[in-house]
């Protein structure tokens, strides 16, 4: 019998979703409540991290198959099947109503290139789209990133992934970056801090360190400083850095998994239904905001507690009747594009299978695969 995977449900730890959650949230702050909070790169670089991680934890499972090439045209058909629907969506009910003037630079935002748009016109402009400057960033580094994780031994992945830790951090330190306008085209460091986190922790090092107890408070603690020294320390480069092993830790002991009041919180069925719908309500949520403010309410343009409430509530709902619609159908599609190519072994029939039950999806998925296989238990 397999040892249970602790915060573990179909294959997954549920504690991850909470810390999802969590960076989704500050992103809802952020936008509809407070514009300028003391500890703004956490909740950006809480999304990095985690994001980072998983990947190359997907990544990893496969490197170990044959047609390795295959499976990296297969990792690349799956995350369209998952991104692109929310995205073409968004952008064609903001197209259609020309929110903020988007359709001069609307092809920018559909082909994945929202942050150097920014940065080329130095302009945020339209706001409605400028919370995409950092899932193009994810999308750009996994552009490269299979066939680093892919084709490269696990020694030559480690410094790769060190170097791309490093350049990010020195570009901004140095006359050639900068935290300004360049800031948003080398944001990766956080995305390779949880791609290093992947890669190491199996190693007995790292689970021995993500075993100390007192880590994960002093991990909070170095998130959580700006409350004490202010703005400005949570404005600095200083803080930009020092958060990302603090997040690291923090994301490696939810994947170890939490005791007590902490891990029931972030294992909770809540924070697994509003992860699953996370990536569409945070793409969903700035046009929707222009619609219910240009046409139901103007006061929700007012940041604070009320506008957040709303708001929240607001995209969580449009981003469960998508998903619950439209999006665990395409997800479904997913596994006729298989990233482990077992050849004569049933499991990834059995995974797709598991995986399209789980979404709801579970009629269309048997007739693609054929029913169960209930002898393997």
């Amino acid at each position: 019998m397999k040892e249970a995977i602790p915060g573990a449900a179909g294959g997954r730890r549920r504690q991850i979703d909470g810390l999802r959650m969590i960076a989704m949230l500050g992103v809802f702050y952020v936008h509809f409540w407070n514009k300028s909070p003391t500890i703004e790169f956490a909740r950006v670089s809480l999304f990095f991290v985690v994001s980072g991680f998983l990947i190359t934890l997907i990544l990893l499972r496969s490197r170990h198959e044959d047609f390795s090439l295959k499976v990296a045209r297969n990792f690349y058909i799956r995350r369209a099947l998952r991104l692109m629907p929310p995205l073409i969506l968004a952008l064609g009910a903001a197209a259609a109503f020309d929110m903020g003037g988007i359709r001069e630079s609307l092809w920018w935002h559909m082909f994945q290139l929202t942050n150097l748009h920014v940065f080329l016109t130095q302009d945020w402009s339209p706001w409605v789209t400028a919370h995409l400057w950092s899932l193009n960033q994810l999308e750009q580094f996994y552009l490269c990133w299979p066939l680093v994780i892919l084709f490269l031994s696990r020694r030559q992945a480690i410094g790769v992934t060190v170097f791309m830790l490093v350049l990010p951090i020195a570009l901004r330190s140095g006359s050639l970056g900068g935290d300004g306008w360049r800031g948003i085209l080398v944001a990766f460091d956080p995305i390779a801090a949880g791609a290093l986190l992947a890669l190491t922790i199996q190693t007995g090092f790292m689970r021995s360190v993500l075993r100390i107890r007192w880590l994960a408070a002093a991990a909070l603690a170095v998130i959580l400083l700006p409350l004490l020294l202010g703005s400005d320390y949570g404005g600095s480069a200083v803080y930009r850095v020092s958060i990302i092993p603090a997040l690291v830790v923090l994301v490696g002991q939810a994947w170890e998994g939490f005791g007590g009041l902490a891990g029931v919180a972030l294992a909770s069925r809540a924070a697994g239904l509003v992860s699953q719908i996370s990536y569409g309500a945070y793409v969903y949520h700035l046009p929707l905001w222009w619609i219910m403010g240009y046409k139901v309410d103007p006061e929700l343009f007012q940041p604070g507690p009320r506008t957040f409430l709303i708001m929240s509530a607001a995209s969580l709902l449009l981003a469960a009747v998508s998903w619950l619609a439209l999006e665990r159908y395409i997800a479904a599609w997913k596994h006729r594009f298989p990233t482990r190519l077992c050849r004569g072994e049933p499991a990834e029939r059995e995974e797709a299978l598991d995986h399209a039950r789980q979404q709801g999806a579970g009629a269309a998925a048997e007739r693609e695969f054929g029913p169960p296989d209930n002898s393997r238990v």
